[in-house]
């Protein structure tokens, strides 16, 4: 959180300041800020660790509140989008038909790797397959497997 300050300083120092700027590339704010530090460091170090740690908390309570208003953001997503797959059962009917597809068209590679005693790449599987997780594609595809009478020898 910052805070406006208004103060008197000596005009020659401050045209010098502005002169090097190009030199230390720092605002006044800044400047005046590493100084205040420094003074807290000499005078009361237990002084400057408390203002540390109070700024800290506070940038921590604002990660906090907008990690919570992401959160909400995303469960209303995932809610809209849960209630537009409901009220359109159509999209369900294509997906599964797409998946079908690219499971037909996946298959063999896939049982090759399975025998061969490696795994397919499911993590870049999944978002083909319009999944939007590696284990509930993985669970799908193995599920998939055993329904269409696919053995692993």
């Amino acid at each position: 959180m910052q805070i406006k300050v208004t103060t008197s300083i000596d005009p020659y120092l401050k045209a010098s300041f502005e002169a090097t700027k190009s030199i230390h590339n720092k605002s006044f704010s800044e400047i005046l800020e590493e100084g205040i530090r420094q003074i807290l460091d000499e005078v009361s170090p237990l002084e400057s660790v408390r203002l540390t740690i109070l700024q800290r908390e506070q940038e921590l309570s604002e990660f906090r509140s907008k990690l919570a208003e992401l959160e909400v953001l995303e469960k209303q997503r995932k809610a809209s989008k849960r209630d537009e797959t409901e009220t359109n059962p159509d999209i369900e009917r294509y997906l599964e038909d797409f998946r079908n597809k690219k499971f037909s068209e996946h298959i063999e590679s896939a049982l090759k790797m399975l025998k061969n005693g490696s795994q397919p790449n499911w993590k870049h599987m999944a978002p083909m397959y319009q999944f939007s997780n590696e284990k509930e594609f993985r669970q799908w595809f193995i599920e998939k497997m055993n329904r269409e009478g696919v053995i692993i020898s």
